[in-house]
């Protein structure tokens, strides 16, 4: 399986030489904009094959820019790819505006861009810039470990910093594990997640700083002054790392304990129209769903389980809520809406709602039709904090000092999302 990372790199730009990197963010964005509006056929339908509108746009781009070659190239394949995902929530009747490039960044690939250990070159439109790398630990662990592949970047420059970034894509092949145990994870609101095993990753910290952004965005936003405004954008950037900078803590202690367990996969719902499903609830919840960043925690987890050889699967969202994780008993009065308190209305367990429903989502992976359970997924076991369940609810203790399911599948375990 292939593993991908994007390395956020920070870097050291000459003086001299910002003005022709903002220039070049400028007229890429340009292009692509002008991408989305020209790149039609006669019949008026939006091209969405690169070879295609090439032959529409490339010459004219060459023309509307000072961009070279390779950069126009990628400018417009930037904005067909955007486009596609248009077309594709137009097909399912969502409603959504053509796309639009504001944001201040570039697409590299290995004919523009030249990345070495500790410096880089990029194409602009004034020449190539040599640029030196400013690394962390982090970033520095990554670019030395010679199993990965340096493939392409994207350029970022962000105000509030004033400094330019080079998020560097790098990929490399990882044996999938051997096995067949499952982690269940529920996503949430309250809770970021909680796990089959018994682990709650508190959303309340998350919450918190959401809320206070908010705030301080409306504030901004009633004074309405030139200053006002150029905070904004500060303010948007600062948001976004708040809220990434949290979901990279919780998707990586989450992909360590399905490690701890020897999970080969990590089970998750399928997001498709999560919103409405919960959107029962008061107008600030619902603004707080609307910027929660659901996808994004699990395409974190997805790529940081991809490191350890563990695949995750997402699984019809249906009843997971209202099921009983026990006994299986199905019913809309089983989970208190006010609380989030699960209370089994047939055998009568109890639990928290969402570690209940954890559980629900790793069982519903071991009990797919055939056809339609992964490959490789055999007479399967889901983690619980001390033994597993099969698919037929057969429950086996990790030692002989674990008695049974009733007895020590108790969720203690608490995590604040730091």
């Amino acid at each position: 399986m292939e593993v991908t990372r994007t390395i956020p790199v920070k870097l050291d730009v000459p003086a001299e030489r910002h003005d022709d990197l903002h220039r070049t963010i400028k007229q890429f964005n340009h292009a692509c904009n002008y991408t989305v509006q020209h790149g039609r056929n006669e019949e008026g339908y939006l091209i969405l094959n690169k070879s295609t509108i090439h032959d529409h746009v490339y010459y004219d781009l060459r023309d509307e820019t000072d961009l070279p070659a390779n950069l126009c190239i990628r400018a417009y394949s930037k904005a067909v790819e955007a486009m596609k995902s248009t077309v594709a929530d137009w097909k399912k009747g969502n409603s959504r505006p053509l796309p639009r490039f504001d944001k201040p960044s570039a697409v590299y690939d290995k004919r523009t861009l030249t990345i070495n250990d500790r410096s880089a070159t990029l194409s602009t439109i004034n020449g190539r810039v040599a640029v030196d790398y400013v690394l962390g630990d982090y970033q520095q662990s990554y670019l030395d470990d010679n199993d990965y592949e340096k493939r392409m970047g994207t350029l970022h420059y962000r105000e509030d910093e004033d400094a330019f970034y080079l998020h560097i894509v790098i990929k490399k092949e990882v044996e999938a594990r051997n096995g067949d145990r499952v982690l269940g994870v529920d996503l949430n609101l309250k809770n970021v997640a909680v796990t089959s095993t018994g682990s709650f990753y508190d959303g309340g910290e998350l919450l918190w700083g959401q809320n206070h952004y908010f705030r301080v965005r409306r504030s901004l936003q009633h004074k309405g002054t030139r200053s006002a405004k150029q905070v904004l954008r500060r303010l948007s950037g600062r948001e976004t790392r708040f809220v990434l900078n949290r979901l990279h803590t919780i998707s990586r202690r989450i992909v360590e304990e399905a490690d701890a367990h020897d999970c080969s996969y990590i089970a998750v719902e399928e997001l498709t129209h999560i919103r409405e499903r919960m959107d029962n609830r008061d107008d600030q919840v619902k603004r707080q769903l609307h910027n929660w960043a659901f996808r994004e925690l699990q395409e974190m987890l997805a790529y940081k389980a991809a490191e350890y050889g563990i695949r995750v699967e997402e699984i019809p969202p249906a009843y997971t809520s209202q099921s009983c994780s026990k006994c299986g008993h199905q019913s809309n009065t089983n989970r208190n809406s006010e609380t989030g308190w699960f209370e089994c209305t047939e055998c009568g367990y109890e639990a928290d709602g969402d570690y209940n429903a954890a559980k629900n989502i790793g069982r519903k992976l071991l009990t797919l039709p055939e056809g339609k359970r992964p490959s490789g997924l055999g007479d399967s076991h889901l983690a619980l904090k001390s033994g597993t369940l099969n698919g037929n609810g057969e429950y086996t203790a990790y030692d002989a000092s674990s008695s049974d399911q009733e007895s020590t599948d108790k969720p203690t375990t608490s995590v604040v999302g730091r």
